[in-house]
């Protein structure tokens, strides 16, 4: 019992991880027999005391984690139990199989004579991301309607849910005693009111405003905490991680652990191989190294010198590339993906292209973040229609024609309520293919056709730990 409270008691914590992973466990609860009883009338009781619709997305995210992965069937009190309705939480229920409460009978149309808070303007892109007031502005470009000014309405309203403390989690208790240069990782109060905002923004604009339903659905998407397919990503470090100090030492040191990184994968994985990964290997107060793997395919005709390469496409590998993605239904666990064509994807003068790209962000959840923009690696798979991402097992699963071509793992890695700002994460991930469907698509008939590795290892230094770290970057390039 003391547990559950304890992770209950999580679920109030600015930390973004710590919620996600708390969500996580509650989930387990509900869906095992022995413990559902008991989490089930603990986290209603918890949801009926919510005073915000964000705080209510985040409580239903638990029930409806537990139905998708431990078969949980939901109680028919759920529904009642929802203080705060909003877009979101009607999608939730409804996915549930639930019958959903009305939009609150409250909502009123921003008055004329409303001015903007400046504390509004202050959270804009500290406390949360832009992209909520972003996504109104371009509706309200469009319609010529009050939506931004509505969400600052909506923002000044529901201050009086917690009159005392409207905001909490300040950045500098988490993030100051780290020294300088790290951004906190937090969706405190004021992220949770300003989300709120926005859902209640988009509900006049289809109460009030008439606006479409289904183009209200799909912005209040934004507002989900977590992202469907990543849901039930579980920490899983794998057997075959680096040492602390194994890419310590020059660039042909590097390489060398390099390959005997690939070699450890190739028997945890025979026939599989290593098609991209990206960790910090070390964190401390006073160095951070992280070590970045990613496999290329190049056809003939190169101009570029094989020992130019990592220094050529460095800066190409440095932007990424996003993979066009989306959900077949809102809410589907399911994620479907659309490989680039391979003139699209190859550099022009050295012939070569990744054979990973990442998630895009269609679809997000701001509990997640640490993934973005770098981190949950996807086969590039040039000349295939399409592919599926979907979960197994707190992994993901990439499939081809309902044939798997690679799985995604990732781990916790470091810090958690903040992270080193030149690092793309406190956690880690690695795609391994099963076999080698993943690279037998366009261009893979090509007889001078050959793989290569581009490495990178990033690392940050400091004497004093109140200082900004300094950065050292090496990169390579070699062939499999």
């Amino acid at each position: 019992m003391q547990d559950l409270r304890i992770l209950i008691a999580r679920l109030g914590w600015p930390s973004t991880a710590a919620r996600w992973w708390a969500m996580q466990e509650l989930a387990a609860r509900l869906g095992a027999p022995a413990t559902q009883a008991g989490t089930e009338t603990a986290l209603l009781q918890f949801l009926r005391s919510r005073k915000l619709e964000a705080e209510v997305v985040e409580a239903l995210s638990i029930f409806w984690m537990a139905a998708r992965e431990y078969r949980y069937l939901p109680t028919a009190e759920l529904a009642s139990s929802v203080p705060k309705p909003s877009l979101l939480s009607k999608l939730f229920l409804d996915d549930l199989g639930l019958p959903a409460q009305a939009s609150d009978a409250d909502l009123r149309e921003v008055p004329e004579d409303f001015e903007i808070p400046d504390d509004f303007d202050g959270v804009q892109g500290v406390d949360l991301p832009r992209m909520f007031r972003t996504a109104l502005s371009r509706l309200e470009a469009q319609t010529r309607l009050p939506f931004v000014r509505q969400m600052a309405y909506e923002w000044t309203a529901n201050r009086t849910a917690y009159p005392d403390v409207p905001y909490q989690g300040d950045l500098w208790h988490f993030a100051g005693p780290l020294g300088a240069g790290f951004s906190a990782q937090l969706s405190a109060r004021a992220a949770l009111r300003a989300i709120s905002a926005f859902l209640r923004a988009l509900a006049v604009a289809v109460q009030l405003w008439k606006m479409p339903p289904d183009l209200a659905d799909e912005k209040a998407l934004l507002a989900l905490p977590i992202h469907p397919t990543l849901a039930l990503l579980r920490q899983n470090r794998p057997v075959w991680f680096p040492g602390r100090t194994d890419f310590d030492g020059d660039a042909s040191a590097i390489e060398a652990t390099s390959r005997a990184l690939l070699d450890r994968v190739a028997v945890v994985r025979p026939n599989g191989e290593l098609i991209a990964f990206s960790s910090p290997v070390v964190m401390t107060m006073d160095r951070c190294v992280e070590v970045s793997l990613m496999r290329w395919s190049q056809s003939g005709g190169s101009e570029i010198e094989d020992a130019g390469l990592a220094e050529h496409l460095k800066a190409i590998w440095r932007r990424g590339h996003p993979l066009p993605c989306v959900g077949p239904e809102p809410l589907s666990t399911t994620t479907i993906v659309a490989p680039p064509t391979l003139d699209r994807l190859s550099e022009a003068k050295s012939k070569a292209w990744p054979m990973a790209g990442t998630l895009d962000f269609a679809r997000l959840g701001y509990l997640q973040l640490d993934l973005y923009p770098s981190r949950i690696f996807l086969p590039t798979l040039p000349g295939i229609a399409e592919a599926e991402i979907v979960p197994r097992d707190g992994q993901l699963e990439i499939k081809v024609d309902d044939k798997v071509v690679a799985d995604l793992c990732y781990w916790n890695a470091g810090w958690g309520p903040a992270r080193a700002k030149q690092l793309g994460g406190n956690c880690g991930t690695a795609l391994v293919s099963r076999g080698t469907a993943y690279r037998e698509g366009a261009g893979s008939q090509d007889v001078a056709l050959r793989c290569f590795y581009l490495w990178q290892v990033r690392t940050l230094h400091r004497s004093n730990s109140s200082d900004e770290f300094e950065e050292t970057l090496a990169t390579g390039a070699f062939f499999s």
